[in-house]
């Protein structure tokens, strides 16, 4: 075996263990939030500064310049009493999932609301079939071939809202686009 053949299967050992990594430690995100063993560490938040960072985070992501997000609030005096790490990681994973599962072409708007937070795209939408699981742990939609994760990023950001009291609704329409609609308990 040459020296860049090692190199090449070390770092696909290496690419698989951090892949192995990640599962274990969304696995256990998810399941001790859905056994309610997750302490949430609130605090008084404000929602439009809040969101507004997180956009600004993504868009400064040099993995998605030049993409199309749009950022609005119609509550800037809405305040969240919410865990900001782990509400952090469900947003951008709405956001990055609208990203990386449509073209560069797409436009997403991040609206804050008096009751939480709309995040919309006019990408291709999710096939009617994929709707019913679209949540479901370990469940990859039929256009995700090809695209990394661990299948546990829309589960996990849904239980990290319930985990707050709040709810989310997930409406889409094939080359119409997605509708992520977030309450905040």
């Amino acid at each position: 075996m040459t020296a860049a053949e090692r190199a090449e299967y070390a770092e696909i050992i290496e690419r698989k263990s951090i892949y192995m990594k990640e599962l274990l430690e969304d696995f256990n995100l998810t399941m001790r939030l859905r056994n309610q063993e997750m302490p949430l560490h609130r605090e008084e938040t404000p929602a439009e500064s809040f969101v507004r960072e997180l956009v600004i985070d993504v868009l400064n992501d040099s993995r998605y310049t030049g993409r199309d997000i749009t950022f609005d609030s119609s509550a800037p005096d809405a305040v969240w009493n919410v865990d900001r790490h782990l509400l952090k990681r469900a947003i951008l994973n709405f956001i990055t999932n609208a990203i990386i599962h449509n073209t560069p072409a797409i436009a997403i708007t991040v609206h804050v609301t008096d009751g939480g937070l709309i995040i919309e795209d006019n990408g291709k939408g999710i096939a009617e079939e994929d709707m019913d699981q679209i949540f479901d742990r370990y469940y990859r939609g039929s256009n995700t071939e090809n695209i990394y994760g661990t299948g546990l990023g829309l589960a996990i950001s849904k239980d990290i809202i319930e985990a707050h009291g709040g709810r989310v609704t997930l409406t889409s329409h094939a080359d119409r686009g997605t509708t992520v609609e977030i309450t905040i308990g």
